[in-house]
C-alpha cells in the first residue's frame, strides 16, 4: 500500500527523533563508564548486544 507523503514525513520524523535519543543514550552510558570502568560498561553492553541478537533471531 502507498503512504502519503504526510505519512512518511511523520514516520522520519519519528526516526529522526528515536536516533537522536538513542545517540543521547550513548552519551550517558559513556558517562556511567567513568564511574564503573569502562571494562564493566562493555561487559553490560555485551550482554545487550546478545539480547538484541536473540530479539533479532526471533524475528525472523
Amino acid at each position: 500500500m502507498n503512504q502519503t507523503p504526510e505519512v512518511v514525513q511523520i514516520k522520519n520524523q519519528i526516526r529522526e527523533s528515536l536516533y537522536h535519543e538513542l545517540k543521547i543514550h550513548f552519551l550517558e552510558l559513556t558517562g556511567i563508564g567513568r564511574v564503573i570502568g569502562y571494562d564493566e560498561l562493555q561487559k553490560e553492553l555485551m550482554k545487550a548486544i546478545e539480547l538484541l541478537e536473540l530479539q533479532k533471531d526471533g524475528r525472523t
